[in-house]
């Protein structure tokens, strides 16, 4: 018979209420996380809803400027200021560019002192034909000396009109030596710097670019083009009145402006099968720049109402896509669906699924069909998927 001394008695009874006390804390966790069964696996889910659906399709599309002007010299000259800041907003008439106008300068003087000259010719041409007029009234002036005096008055005319023409092609070079904004937009790169002589076949000195409104430039299927012109949409306008536009950004971002149809091209690109398509968009914030790659969305001004379930949520076998629901006995169940057309980070459903299904979206690694689940419902931005806590409803 062995015996304890106190103290190994004393030890053993404050080990015993401390395992105690651990297991009533465990106990107390376990009841704080709900009435989930042991060994259940806790999800994080989302009650499905409807929602008006309409036809759509996505375009990868390109913007460009709705306008542009290439900035060039008319004259060759030297540059001799540069007034704007690349990438700026420039308006119409400014001055972007001063050449050096000491030619032009010369050029217009030299026109002016030919002009002087011919009026003087034409005056004295003019004073010679009419006292010859006077002197072969009387006899005194044969008619080959009078035809000569007419011949000299044509000549002096035309030489004044030659010099009148001079002095406003050499005021037309002197204006070419300022280069201005030909409307309001924002004034790209400088190709040529200060001291750079430049001339017509130098190219383009800056470029000047209207971005608001900015066009988007995609390409639509010959066969869908076919249909929108027998559902009655025979021209570009008719189509922008049946058809909502809208456009996501490189980074995924959707763009607040809503957009509209502009223009359809007439004939089909013969080795693609498509024809061009343009559409506009309001862009008062410069957020879009020409030659950005764009999703394009098209979608019709009325539809139906459709089950819409998140994109995160589905998965996808050789057997075709399927998601994972919870059950009223909180158990996952396995669901094979078909999908339409995307909304957002939504997709409409087509088949398999019903308004009120609760949907798995987080932990889908852990569970399988017959699995028993402590379901957390969770809320779901329709545009990006991001998931954030229902603090209103409790599963």
């Amino acid at each position: 018979m062995v015996f304890m001394q106190p103290n190994e008695v004393s030890q053993r009874k404050s080990h015993y209420f401390i395992g105690l006390v651990f297991v009533a804390v465990l106990m107390t966790g376990c009841s704080e996380q709900g009435d989930a069964p042991p060994g259940a696996v806790a999800v994080s889910i989302v009650k499905l809803q409807t929602s008006e659906v309409r036809p759509s399709r996505e375009f990868v599309a390109r913007t460009s400027a709705s306008a542009r002007a290439d900035v060039t010299a008319r004259i060759e000259a030297e540059i001799r200021e540069v007034l704007f800041a690349e990438g700026a907003r420039v308006a119409q008439g400014q001055v972007l560019i001063r050449l050096e106008d000491t030619r032009a300068s010369a050029e217009l003087r030299q026109a002016e002192a030919e002009m002087t000259a011919a009026r003087a010719e034409l005056d004295s041409a003019r004073r010679n034909l009419q006292r010859g007029e006077d002197v072969a009234g009387k006899g005194f002036l044969s008619a080959a000396d009078l035809d000569k005096l007419k011949d000299r008055f044509s000549a002096a005319q035309s030489r004044l009109q030659a010099a009148e023409a001079g002095i406003e092609k050499a005021r037309t070079n002197l204006e070419y030596a300022e280069l201005k904004a030909p409307f309001d937009g924002w004034v790209g790169r400088l190709n040529y710097d200060v001291g750079a002589v430049v001339g017509p076949g130098a190219g383009p000195i800056t470029s000047v670019l209207v971005t608001d409104p900015m066009y988007v430039e995609f390409q639509v299927n010959e066969v869908d083009f076919i249909n929108f012109r027998r559902g009655g949409a025979d021209s570009a306008e008719a189509m922008a009145r049946s058809l909502d536009l809208s456009l996501r950004l490189p980074d995924g971002e959707p763009y607040e402006q809503p957009g509209a149809l502009d223009f359809a091209d007439v004939q089909t690109d013969a080795s693609t099968g498509t024809v061009a398509v343009r559409a506009v968009f309001p862009n008062p914030g410069a957020v879009l720049v020409p030659g950005l790659y764009v999703t394009l969305r098209v979608a019709g001004q009325s539809g139906e109402t459709r089950v819409l379930v998140p994109q995160v949520a589905i998965q996808e076998t050789i057997e075709g896509k399927f998601v994972l629901l919870v059950d009223e006995q909180d158990r996952i169940v396995q669901r094979f669906i078909k999908t339409g057309p995307r909304e957002g980070a939504l997709l409409a459903v087509e088949a398999g699924l019903e308004e009120g299904n609760r949907v798995v979206v987080e932990g889908l690694q852990k569970v399988r069909a017959g699995v028993a689940v402590n379901p957390v419902e969770k809320l779901i931005d329709p545009d990006t998927g991001a998931l954030a806590p229902n603090n209103g409803n409790s599963q």
